[in-house]
């Protein structure tokens, strides 16, 4: 049994960036034995929802790891 440093991902409003990133640590010999935090944060107001949404949607279906564990953020300050 591997002792395995935990994986954290913070996330905001980029899409792309976010599945570029999971994709390549997906890809990891050692992916399907670890395991995922995925923090993402609140919109900062309200042009950024929809892109924070995207995001959180993608977040949803992500697997090949060992647990993901996610962490979404609600408040912004209006």
């Amino acid at each position: 049994m591997k002792n395995l440093a935990p994986i954290v991902l913070f996330t905001y409003n980029r899409h792309q960036h976010t599945r570029q990133t999971v994709e390549a640590l997906q890809k990891n010999t050692l992916a399907k034995e670890s395991q995922l935090f995925i923090y993402s944060d609140a919109p900062k107001n309200q042009a950024a929802k929809e892109k924070v949404q995207q995001v959180r949607e993608y977040i949803k279906t992500i697997d090949g790891f060992k647990k993901i564990t996610v962490e979404f953020r609600f408040c912004f300050a209006s």
